[in-house]
């Protein structure tokens, strides 16, 4: 018979043991969760302290909380992916290289090593945006715009940057997790999205290439109808044994030894749009002379004037190349007056064929047919004077003489007075077709700018190579090329550094005035269609640009027109935000 011992031996002892077994499970399992979240810190190359309570099972993690910015562009770890990436929740900001820096510390107490998350990085806001479009990213006008409306709110997973296909987000919102009232983002890049490297402009930068050939004022107007009217063309000077202008730096002093170094001849020019923060406002900063896309002086080039006539078109115009590539740019917008410019059809078809750009076959119909000429009355006059003179053969000598010294006079004064009436129906039938020239049917930008550049191409001021559709070795069609010989042409002209005047650009500044004045009337007059019929080139010039602002125009318009102010006012709210 088992007495109390007996008992506890084969009954107590047991339940004792089992009693311990959740003490021992949790001190077994908090000892590997410790060791897995140091090897995921290590694998992370994060410093933490962690600490442990084995038998609350209980693991206390103190990790850094970084604020971070982008490194230098002309470093290689800016283009590459991070070194060390995290599969952690929260750590979405280590796909990328950073400069950081230790702004405090967040205290987790977890249970297991899935739980463990990296503080979230602190970013500013436009500084990210910038970023990212230097890498090729695309905004996502929907995803801003929700952003904008909803805030806090907005849903998690809204794409705010896309791939550079637009395929996938790159930026989206996350989980308010650990982010203090602060906006929540997370990243997803992959290595094969990043075609760009520090060679490519920057968001904000343009370049304009200096090797390519400058119409003169002499050049202007030089078609084929011109050469047949008796209008001669002038070969260009200054020029480098090819056609290309030629553009000579001084030689410059280095500053370290004191040594003459010369400067190569520059290539392109570059320089940065900037006026975000004072909308509409574009103006032009830093900008550099480049020699195969490199910098030739660390020292800026001369900025435009911002007293001179061509200043006021360089910085939209600029604006409006660089929005036309599809390399990445800031979040500027055209200005206003562009934007009129671009929506308003304003050139009346009867000023393209008056202007020999357009045919009578290809316009519409916009004037009064010519009368024919009087042949009735020709011949009536010229059987009067048969009548009359067969008459004067059967009169006598005297008689005869004074009736053809009447017949004479009256028709010397019949004569001069139809010349007179015939002058006189001329000018009003000019005037009239001028008027009705002016009266007729608008036609689209585009249909302008396409006639504005072949006339150029035919006058030897564009390079006849050049296809409409097709672009060339650089990436440019031939509106952009078009487009940016003007504005270089206007930059010389306002920086005061050109080897000659670049006259001809400021006639098309004038040409723009013109074009904008009469946009805001609402229509041309006839001092305006004098000024066009004028000067040619500069309207043809003026059409290219303000076709290609048209097009830039509509662009906005099937991104969304309201781009700009979403992404502003999430610049104005979001200053900082939480990247995770």
């Amino acid at each position: 018979m088992a007495d109390a011992s007996d008992i506890i031996t084969f009954i107590g002892v047991p339940l004792a043991v089992l009693g311990v077994l959740p003490i021992f499970y949790t001190f077994i399992n908090s000892f590997f969760t410790l060791r897995n979240v140091r090897q995921a810190l290590r694998r992370c190359g994060l410093d933490a302290t962690t600490r442990g309570s084995f038998m609350a099972g209980v693991i206390e993690v103190s990790l850094p909380r970084y604020s971070v910015t982008p490194l230098d562009r002309e470093e290689d770890e800016y283009w590459r992916q991070g070194t060390i990436q995290s599969t952690l929740k929260g750590g979405s900001w280590t796909t990328f290289n950073w400069n950081r820096l230790i702004t405090g510390h967040a205290m987790q107490r977890i249970q297991y090593s899935s739980d463990l998350k990296l503080p979230q990085a602190e970013v500013d806001l436009d500084e990210l945006f910038e970023y990212l479009l230097d890498r090729g990213a695309v905004p996502d006008a929907r995803g801003i715009h929700m952003l904008r409306v909803s805030g806090l709110w907005t849903p998690t997973g809204t794409s705010l940057m896309l791939s550079p296909d637009s395929s996938q987000a790159a930026l989206r919102v996350s989980t308010t997790d650990d982010s203090d009232g602060i906006l929540s983002l997370a990243l997803q890049w992959k290595s094969d999205w990043t075609k760009r490297n520090s060679s490519s402009l920057p968001p904000g930068w343009i370049r304009l290439d200096l090797q390519t050939p400058s119409p003169s004022r002499e050049d202007k107007s030089l078609s084929q109808v011109d050469r047949e009217n008796g209008l001669d063309s002038k070969k260009p000077v200054d020029t480098n044994g090819d056609g290309t202008k030629m553009f000579r730096l001084e030689k410059a002093k280095r500053s370290h030894d004191g040594l003459p170094a010369y400067v190569p001849s520059p290539t392109s020019l570059r320089f940065q749009l900037a006026g975000l923060s004072s909308p509409p406002y574009v103006h032009i900063i830093s900008p550099f002379y480049e020699f195969s896309h490199s910098p030739v002086s660390l020292a800026p080039a001369s900025l435009p004037n911002p007293m001179h006539q061509s200043t006021h078109w360089l910085a939209p115009l600029a604006l409006t190349l660089a929005l036309s590539y599809e390399s990445p740019t800031t979040f500027l917008t055209l200005p206003s007056s562009l934007q009129a410019l671009a929506v308003a059809s304003s050139i009346p078809c009867g000023v393209l064929v008056l202007l020999h750009l357009l045919s009578h076959n290809d316009a519409p119909e916009w004037e009064t047919p010519v009368p024919l000429p009087e042949t009735h009355a020709f011949h009536e006059r010229f059987m009067a004077q048969t009548r009359a003179m067969n008459r004067e053969k059967f009169m006598p000598e005297a008689e005869r003489q004074a009736a053809q010294r009447l017949r004479q006079q009256e028709e010397v004064a019949a004569m001069n007075t139809r010349v007179t009436r015939e002058l006189r129906e001329r000018r009003e039938r000019e005037d009239k077709r001028e008027q009705e020239a002016i009266s007729s049917q608008r036609l689209d930008v585009g249909i302008v700018r396409v006639a504005a550049l072949a006339y150029l191409m035919e006058a030897g001021q564009m390079d006849p190579r050049l296809n409409f559709n097709e672009k060339d070795e650089q990436g440019k069609t031939a509106h952009q090329a078009a487009l940016g010989r003007l504005i270089m042409a206007m930059y010389n002209s306002s920086a005061g550094i050109a080897d000659k005047p670049q006259g001809w650009a400021l006639d098309v500044c004038s040409m723009l005035d013109r074009w904008q004045g009469w946009t805001e009337r609402g229509g041309m007059n006839k001092d305006d269609l004098r000024a066009v019929l004028d000067d040619k080139a500069a309207f043809c010039w003026a059409a290219v640009a303000v076709g290609l602002v048209s097009t830039v125009h509509e662009k906005e318009k099937a991104e969304g027109g309201s781009l700009l102010g979403d992404v502003r006012e999430c610049l104005r709210v979001w200053k900082k935000v939480r990247l995770g």
